[in-house]
């Protein structure tokens, strides 16, 4: 078939509309109009009255509010009506219209075997003259000052809206409105009402026109409330407000002009989130064809259209293409998660989240719904990657020029003398789109390793569930083999499993965390005293609590600053070991660690509670390497058998366990270290069977903004006495302590305590020697301070007031003090 040649879309459908009254009438009998609106039914749909299907006689804009069907002009109505494609409408209505075709368009369709033109339909007398369409004199005026007008209650035509929603940036000015009505057909109609200026004098007034492009997102302010809560997107500002009550630790957005605008809408808001898809579930039908139309064939009997082709899913999938052009665009990382929503037809067409609300789903069942999600995301219509379900065991000699829009992806893999090429692009491409592969490969980008969330159709049935392995590289290379004959090796195999595999990124202790619902009661500041005997007091209390709100902030935000080690103290048998076990589940680690290595970080993959038994490594490494390590909130490594080393945000958080009591090296007291003396044997069923409620509550403290690291005051006034306390003896403390305490209040100099009270020679007092002093000093209580006189400046200090003896532990609480922390 010879190319179709170009046709003057533009000027055919100008001089359509110039006609538009008789045109519309002769396509669609027995409509009314009002207002330059032409209303009638549907001949599509069973539509009994008319009101939700409307043209514009002015512009040519058409669209069905009901089922969101739409076009910009009256060829693509046309085409819609008589089920052809574009160009065979554009052909038709120039018959009609008695448009003179180009030559060539001529030569073509005397090429094809057409006919003569069909005679006009269309009087010349009544031909409207071309109107140049005004320009608007109103200018969008976004966001709403305080000084303007209120918005209008009612619509000329329309009446009182049925509902409406307010749009509002992220500092909480209005933006706009969204009115619904109620049509007469019983339908629903939705128009944008914004702010607007006059050109000419300046009048403020509200009008009834669409948000300038880029469209503002319903839930701006939303989004803007939490930046750390992962995102809800569905379609239609009803959907966005259903779920907010229910979900509330996630942010519920949406926007304006349905499925057919997501190309006009500002994704940028959403770009580094983590975002989960919630389409409407949609049951269209393949259109009818013209000769189906004149047979009379019932829309409901032809069959219904592929997911990725229902309205719903492909804005969805339109969405995802928008967040990954910003992606590279804004440099961010957006998760892109799809809600595995039923199949076209199992639920009514249009069922959608406040659906699911009425039919009487919980906040639980709701929350679980959402985290239900695709593997893999539908095959995404008109591009290269859809997939074409048919998958053949020889290739296709079809190249994709020559099937033109019917080509699939395997008419765009390369070949060779007919025959495919076993490299990287056509390895994946197979893994990509074939239906046996489909949700079999995922990336954890936590433990970063590639997974099979279900068996691959390995060839014997050898394919199981897991972490993706070396054995799988071959068993992979073996299956393209046969199946499509191409011969890779596993290792070309293995890049090309991986680079599917991070299409569909999870993060499982994440989805985990955002899948918890708090029952409300408080837990997280008397753990440590519930299930390993900690005394509670002011200083445990707040360790409980912000360890935990640590371990949630890492995982929800990797690379955030949490520089702070859990120390169990406690005699052998008290199962601490076995609590931090329990309380890290499937992400706890606890090899040992050599700290010179940096190679050996890759050990932290996959782990949110890290241990030191006994605290091994750290423990024997010297100050300096402790502060290092634990200060660090990206680890750099070269994972095994990997090609080159990685930047990874570090995610996890340590603890550490020891049956000594003077652990502690630095002489300053380590103000990384939290450390806690275990009383009695950790009950780790009741950890087990409390841990859920205890992460819930965490995850709602950290979503709530609160602090999870000590004040300066409270730096040292709880948890320095504890962590001195532990510090390794050094003989000056004893040496200095009489003295210090006989002098209470007093100033003194360092070089008197060291000649009168430690009888030091001058030549002796090294600047080793007077750290040592200064630092025993310190741990004594004294404080120190800066004197100048003489243009000298010269160091002093004070020893601390006498006080009656008190215990190192704290305050202990009364018995039933179940206040929290003050923040």
């Amino acid at each position: 078939m010879a190319k179709r040649p170009p046709l003057p879309f533009a000027e055919i459908a100008d001089q359509a509309l110039r006609s538009s009254d008789s045109l519309v009438a002769r396509w669609l009998p027995g409509g009314v109009t009002k207002g330059g609106e032409y209303s009638v039914t549907n001949p599509n749909r069973h539509d009994n009255k008319p009101g939700s299907f409307s043209i514009n006689l002015n512009t040519g804009a058409w669209g069905d509010f009901a089922t969101d069907d739409k076009g910009g002009d009256l060829i693509s109505l046309y085409a819609y009506l008589q089920g052809m494609d574009q160009y065979e409408a554009a052909l038709e209505v120039a018959d009609q219209v008695a448009f003179k075709l180009p030559a060539n368009v001529e030569k073509w369709r005397g090429q094809q075997g057409a006919v003569e033109r069909k005679a006009p339909v269309v009087d010349p007398a009544s031909v409207k003259e071309k109107k140049v369409r005004p320009e608007s004199p109103w200018v969008p005026v976004l966001p709403v000052p305080d000084y303007a007008p209120p918005p209008h209650a009612a619509h000329k035509f329309r009446g009182k809206p049925e509902r409406t929603w307010c749009y509002k940036d992220a500092d909480r000015k209005v933006l706009g409105y969204i009115y619904r009505f109620a049509t007469s057909d019983g339908g629903k109609e939705t128009i944008p009402h914004i702010l607007c200026r006059h050109k000419t004098d300046g009048t403020l007034d509200w009008q009834w026109l669409q948000f300038p492009e880029p469209r503002p997102l319903y839930g701006l302010d939303r989004l803007d409330a939490k930046p750390d809560a992962w995102v809800l997107l569905v379609e239609g500002e009803k959907c966005a407000d259903a779920p907010v009550e229910l979900l509330n630790k996630a942010v519920v957005v949406s926007w304006p002009g349905g499925s057919k605008a997501v190309d006009k809408v500002d994704w940028s808001p959403l770009a580094g989130r983590n975002v989960y898809a919630w389409a409407d579930c949609d049951a269209k039908h393949v259109p009818l064809t013209k000769a189906e139309k004149e047979a009379g064939v019932l829309p409901e009997s032809k069959p219904l259209l592929p997911e990725h082709e229902q309205p719903g899913v492909k804005a969805m999938l339109k969405i995802r293409e928008h967040l990954l052009a910003l992606d590279s665009e804004l440099d961010t990382e957006t998760k892109f998660n799809f809600v595995d929503i039923p199949a076209p037809a199992e639920k009514p067409d249009g069922w959608d989240v406040a659906d699911a609300i009425d039919e009487g789903m919980d906040a639980q069942a709701l929350l679980r719904f959402v985290m239900q999600t695709r593997a893999q995301l539908p095959a995404p219509a008109d591009t290269a990657d859809a997939g074409d379900s048919k998958q053949p065991h020889t290739p296709n000699s079809a190249t994709a020029g020559e099937r033109g829009k019917s080509a699939t992806w395997v008419d765009y893999m390369l070949r060779k003398s007919g025959d495919l090429v076993p490299c990287l692009a056509n390895a994946y491409d197979i893994l990509l789109n074939d239906e046996k592969w489909r949700g079999v490969l995922a990336y954890d980008e936590f433990s970063q390793r590639v997974m099979k969330l279900r068996p691959p159709p390995f060839y014997g049935g050898v394919g199981e569930a897991g972490e993706w392995s070396g054995q799988d590289d071959a068993h992979a290379a073996m299956w393209l083999t046969r199946t499509y004959r191409i011969s890779v090796s596993p290792s070309l195999a293995a890049e090309a499993v991986e680079n599917v595999a991070r299409r569909n990124t999870i993060n499982p202790p994440r989805d985990w965390l955002n899948g918890l619902e708090w029952d409300g009661q408080h837990r997280v500041d008397s753990w440590l005293l519930d299930y390993l005997g900690v005394p509670l007091t002011d200083y445990s209390r707040r360790v409980a609590r912000w360890f935990l709100m640590g371990i949630v902030k890492r995982v929800m935000q990797p690379g955030c600053k949490f520089d702070y080690c859990l120390v169990l103290e406690g005699p052998q048998g008290r199962k601490k070991s076995t609590a931090m076990a329990a309380l890290g589940g499937e992400w706890f680690g606890d090899t040992d660690l050599d700290l010179h290595n940096k190679d050996s970080m890759s050990a932290l993959r996959g782990k949110m509670l890290y241990e030191f038994s006994e605290l091994g490594s750290l423990a024997r490494s010297e100050e300096k390497r402790q502060k290092s390590f634990l200060s660090r909130t990206i680890d750099e490594y070269r994972p095994v058998y990997g090609r080159r080393e990685i930047r990874q945000p570090r995610q996890l958080v340590f603890c550490g366990t020891t049956n000594e009591w003077e652990w502690n090296k630095d002489p300053t007291g380590g103000r990384r270290f939290w450390p806690v003396r275990v009383e009695q044997e950790a009950d780790i069923e009741g950890l087990l069977e409390a841990r859920d409620q205890l992460f819930a509550e965490a995850v709602q403290m950290v979503l709530d903004g609160h602090r999870y690291w000590p004040t300066t005051a409270e730096q040292a006034k709880f948890f320095d006495p504890e962590q001195l306390s532990r510090s390794m003896p050094d003989s000056l403390v004893d040496a200095l302590h009489d003295h210090v305490m006989d002098y209470g209040g007093s100033e003194f100099s360092l070089h008197y305590a060291a000649t009168e009270w430690l009888k030091l020679d001058i030549a002796k007092l090294t600047r080793d020697m007077q750290t040592r002093i200064g630092m025993a000093l310190r741990q004594l209580g004294c404080t120190k301070h800066e004197k100048k006189g003489n243009a000298v400046s010269r160091f002093w200090y004070k020893a601390p007031a006498i006080k009656e003896p008190t215990s190192t532990g704290g305050t202990q609480f009364a018995q039933g003090d179940d206040d929290h922390v003050p923040f």
